[in-house]
């Protein structure tokens, strides 16, 4: 993703990622959230994650969809009470996704879409989930990493 967007000039926001949430914004301290994320994810195992072809939004967005079947599904489900998303953007509409461009007009995104190749690989396991926060300019933080699978010692 890293070496399409240098290709073409274009960037996503922060490195390339699959959302399991949508941003959201948290009221209370941070080490709270860090609690209530490893709370909901222990125990959730790997999963793979199948890449589909290249799409567009009509706000100038070029992504690659992305397929987690059951494993995807009951992760984001088990997220989404933690906090209203900042755009409603989620629930049953929500279309799993990496993005590889933002900014372009609608007919640069489909465009780029329609030219780009397919992957260079058909699927990856998902073995972990990172919580990060927004600093500004398309800027993430990490704050945490989450391992996927049995606890430690287990």
């Amino acid at each position: 993703m890293e070496s399409l967007q240098t290709l073409h000039g274009v960037r996503g926001f922060g490195p390339p990622h699959l959302n399991l949430r949508q941003p959201f914004d948290w009221p209370y301290e941070e080490e709270a959230l860090k609690i209530a994320l490893a709370g909901i994810l222990r125990g959730h195992a790997p999963f793979r994650l199948r890449l589909g072809g290249w799409g567009y939004f009509p706000q100038g967005v070029v992504y690659l969809r992305a397929y987690g079947g059951t494993p995807f599904r009951r992760l984001y489900h088990a997220l989404e009470p933690l906090a209203p998303p900042l755009k409603e953007i989620e629930g049953p509409s929500y279309l799993p996704h990496l993005t590889l461009a933002l900014g372009l007009s609608e007919e640069a995104a489909k465009a780029l879409a329609a030219s780009l190749p397919p992957p260079p690989r058909g699927s990856f396991l998902v073995k972990e989930a990172v919580l990060v926060r927004d600093q500004g300019e398309a800027h993430l933080v990490e704050v945490a990493r989450f391992p996927l699978g049995p606890s430690p010692g287990r």
